[in-house]
């Protein structure tokens, strides 16, 4: 592991420095993406936990596209960021949370090997990595998501382009969404993200997903020379970046990175259990668990409702007065409820009603 000041020696001086007026949970995966990287489409394990209010509402308080100066013939597939996983095919690791409210959750993530091609105006072509991430509750894959991400070699600083994101029900993928730099957004165009500076320097803020429809969020560096255990093993030198979401203002999640493995700790989606960019003298750096669940994925039981949609909704409405518009049925808290979607004067809620007893369990 490094110290604060050999970090400073490894991490590339930058040209395109994000200003101070500015990491994302995709990408989607955040998703991300999944994720990228953090900010997902399909709805990524939970939200970040963190209650703070909002720092930034804009995304004009974040650096952007305008400030970093990306060039295609500077952007590279692959490559390693002090503080960010090396980005190089075959790296695996895995997070998991298990006081996760649906279940025991965990996050695979693998760098395949393979690039995607793009070609974006004001930019040039350039081949980005593709970063598969997975999630699990209970041992289910319930989502999985592509991500693409890439270096810029004369920062050093790592990018996310997009990704495209899936819900898995019983086995079987349902696309759930895709955002990609250069693609139409709305009146404009949209923008990669940053996902991790080459010089980390508290402080600085930079938008980390950048489709103002779809996947819109911003990073903020929050502290650095951090220690910090987890399962995988105890890691100084580490920094903090707190994920927000611009669409959402109260989806926040915060990150703690460290040198040479990346992500070791997330608000979200848990602590770091295994990674093969660990020293193989530790027992975490074994990966073969990864992705084993993927070609035999178990089968959900489908919940037995003691009381109706319609109930449900009574009741939901009862407590939450105002237009109910959607109804399902989906793991929350570690129980089977409905989530009723209803539409109030002050925005758009869900209640949660217990599918046995019809007791609300909560709201979002």
């Amino acid at each position: 592991m490094f110290d604060n000041q050999s970090l400073d020696r490894q991490m590339k001086p930058t040209s395109g420095q994000p200003g101070r007026p500015t990491n994302w949970r995709i990408i989607l995966l955040a998703v991300t993406v999944l994720t990228a990287a953090g900010f997902a489409l399909a709805g990524s394990a939970a939200a970040g936990e963190i209650k703070d209010p909002p720092r930034w509402k804009s995304g004009n308080d974040f650096s952007s596209l305008k400030d970093w100066n990306l060039k295609g013939e500077n952007i590279v597939p692959h490559g390693v960021n002090p503080l960010y996983y090396p980005i190089m095919p075959g790296h695996k690791h895995a997070l998991e949370r298990s006081d996760h409210p649906d279940g025991k959750y965990r996050k695979e993530t693998v760098v395949l090997d393979t690039t995607e091609d793009f070609d974006i105006p004001g930019i040039g072509k350039f081949k980005t990595a593709v970063v598969q991430e997975e999630e699990r509750v209970d041992g289910v894959l319930t989502q999985r998501a592509i991500n693409w991400l890439a270096l810029d070699k004369t920062t050093n600083s790592v990018y996310s382009f997009g990704g495209l994101s899936w819900e898995i029900k019983e086995g079987k993928p349902i696309f759930a969404g895709t955002w990609r730099a250069g693609d139409p957004d709305g009146d404009g165009v949209t923008e990669p993200g940053m996902l991790m500076p080459g010089t980390f320097t508290i402080g600085d803020r930079y938008i980390a997903a950048g489709s103002k429809s779809l996947a819109f969020g911003g990073s903020e560096n929050m502290e650095a020379g951090i220690e910090i255990k987890v399962p995988a093993g105890t890691f100084k030198g580490c920094a903090r970046i707190r994920e927000q979401d611009l669409i959402k203002l109260n989806e926040i999640t915060d990150k703690v990175w460290c040198p040479d493995v990346g992500v070791v700790s997330d608000s979200s989606d848990g602590k770091l259990v295994i990674s093969n960019a660990l020293p193989a003298s530790n027992p975490a750096s074994n990966v073969s668990t990864v992705g084993k669940a993927s070609d035999k994925p178990l089968k959900q039981k489908s919940p037995v409702a003691k009381i109706s949609a319609a109930e449900a909704t009574k009741i939901a409405l009862e407590r939450m007065p105002g237009k109910a518009t959607d109804v399902t049925i989906e793991k929350k808290l570690g129980k089977n409820v409905y989530v009723v979607e209803i539409q109030t004067s002050r925005g758009e809620k869900d209640v949660l009603v217990d599918i046995e007893s019809g007791r609300i369990l909560g709201t979002e």
